[in-house]
C-alpha cells in the first residue's frame, strides 16, 4: 500500500508542475494578444485619421449607427485611390482601407472610377474584381 501512496504523491507533484507551466503559457499568450490588439487599434486609428479626416472615436458610448448626430467626416477619395493595391482587388479590400463608408457609397465610387476609366472591372458578376487602368 505504501508504494501506491508514493506514486499518487508523485503524480500530484507532476500535475501541479504541469498546471503552473500551463498557466504561465496562457498568461504569456494573453499578454501577446492584448499587445496585438493595442497595435491593431492604433493602426485603425491611424488609417481612419488619414482617410476620414482626423477625428477618432473612443470605444465607449452607443453604436455608430444609432446615436450619431451631425455630419460624418468627408472621405478624401483621391487619397483612397492612391492607396489602392497595384494588382487585382475586390471591393472588400477597399473596405479594409475605409471601414466606415457605407457599402452603397463604396459601390458608387468604384463605379465612378470605372466610368472615368481609372479602374477596369474583371471577373464575374458575383466575383467582381478591379484593376487599375
Amino acid at each position: 500500500m505504501g508504494g501506491l501512496a508514493e506514486l499518487r504523491k508523485q503524480a500530484q507533484s507532476v500535475m501541479k508542475r504541469l498546471q503552473r507551466a500551463g498557466k504561465r503559457q496562457l498568461t504569456a499568450i494573453e499578454s501577446q494578444i492584448n499587445k496585438l490588439n493595442k497595435q491593431r487599434q492604433a493602426l485603425l486609428a491611424e488609417i481612419s485619421a488619414a482617410v476620414g479626416g482626423g477625428s477618432t472615436r473612443g470605444r465607449g458610448g452607443a453604436s455608430p449607427a444609432r446615436g450619431r448626430r451631425g455630419r460624418r467626416a468627408r472621405v478624401d477619395w483621391n487619397r483612397v485611390f492612391a492607396r489602392l493595391p497595384k494588382g487585382s482587388f475586390k471591393a472588400n479590400d477597399v473596405r479594409k482601407i475605409i471601414p466606415t463608408v457605407a457599402a452603397g457609397t463604396l459601390s458608387q465610387r468604384l463605379t465612378g472610377w470605372v466610368k472615368e476609366k481609372k479602374l477596369k472591372r474583371t471577373g464575374s458578376r458575383r466575383g467582381t474584381r478591379y484593376t487599375r487602368a
